[in-house]
């Protein structure tokens, strides 16, 4: 059993190419060749499909790499337990993210930590919140951060920071020269909205339900970065955190405005981890410094 071999099989799956395979895992696409064709001869069974320049797992292919990951992930674990047994701030950190948390709130803590402890594997991955939560249960990520947290018997939330949730829309729009506005002049706009499973968007959806207001849903996006780009070309309002938006403001490509009740607009970001989960020293210093300024 080949604990990088497993590594670069799963690399090869998630990527859909040996060449971005053997990138991540340092070696040749010739290396990584070898390395699936020895897998296959000593399990005698087709475990890649390749074909029309796409990679993708047979059966027997999804089977192991399923338990690879878990072999990995436990091995990684392993070391991380073993490099911190002095209390050393080193080994493995595995942290999660939503896109729109981990490129703006995020990112400046990421970098004072790498700074302050160069020994720690700092693994980030910005992906969507169900990931984070599936991942955080089963042990794959030490930590996640989303917004509005669902409240599970198995998972610590731990609260991160409140997000103003502003309108925003394009310099050209007939709402571009307020301040402050109320739920009801959103009224019949067309809206790009988040899609209908994001947490960010059940609460805009509860939030003006309560208010009596109904919108026109013209796009749906499950990224901040595309509703910019919508919003950009007037292509309808959205309602996003303010600190994702102030570049964009501050270069004249869009427009916002505060509700006037300010302190209900707000997205709760928070941490996730699995409850009865032991702190190790890398983790206990990430969660410390998460709870300075930046």
């Amino acid at each position: 059993m080949n604990i990088r071999v497993m590594k670069t099989f799963c690399d090869v799956v998630d990527t859909g190419s040996f060449s971005k395979a053997a990138q991540e895992a340092g070696i040749s696409q010739s290396a990584v060749s070898q390395q699936l064709a020895s897998l296959e001869r000593e399990f005698s069974t087709q475990l890649l499909s390749r074909g029309g320049g796409l990679v993708v797992p047979t059966e027997a292919g999804k089977i192991y790499c399923q338990a690879a990951r878990e072999i990995v992930r436990r091995y990684e674990q392993m070391l991380g337990e073993m490099r911190s047994a002095a209390d050393a701030v080193r080994g493995v950190l595995r942290v999660g993210t939503i896109y729109s948390v981990g490129f703006y709130l995020l990112d400046p803590y990421i970098r004072r930590f790498l700074q302050s402890y160069p020994e720690v594997n700092l693994r980030v991955e910005y992906t969507r919140w169900n990931r984070i939560n599936a991942a955080v249960l089963s042990g794959e990520m030490d930590l996640g951060v989303v917004a509005f947290p669902e409240r599970q018997r198995s998972i610590d939330i731990i609260p991160l920071a409140n997000e103003e949730l502003v309108m925003v829309c394009a310099p050209e729009h007939r709402l571009a020269a307020r301040e402050v506005i109320d739920s009801h002049d959103l009224a019949g706009e067309r809206f790009v909205a988040f899609e209908p499973n994001v947490p960010t968007r059940r609460f805009i959806d509860r939030m003006l339900k309560t208010a009596g207001v109904q919108i026109d849903i013209a796009m749906e996006f499950d990224n901040i970065e595309t509703m910019k780009r919508a919003v950009e070309i007037n292509s309808g309002i959205s309602v996003l955190p303010l600190d994702n938006i102030e570049r964009e403001v501050a270069g004249g490509y869009l427009s916002c405005a505060r509700f006037r009740n300010a302190t209900r607009w707000q997205r709760q970001i928070a941490i996730l981890r699995r409850r009865g989960k032991g702190f190790s020293p890398a983790e206990r210093e990430f969660l410390a410094l998460l709870r300075t300024k930046p």
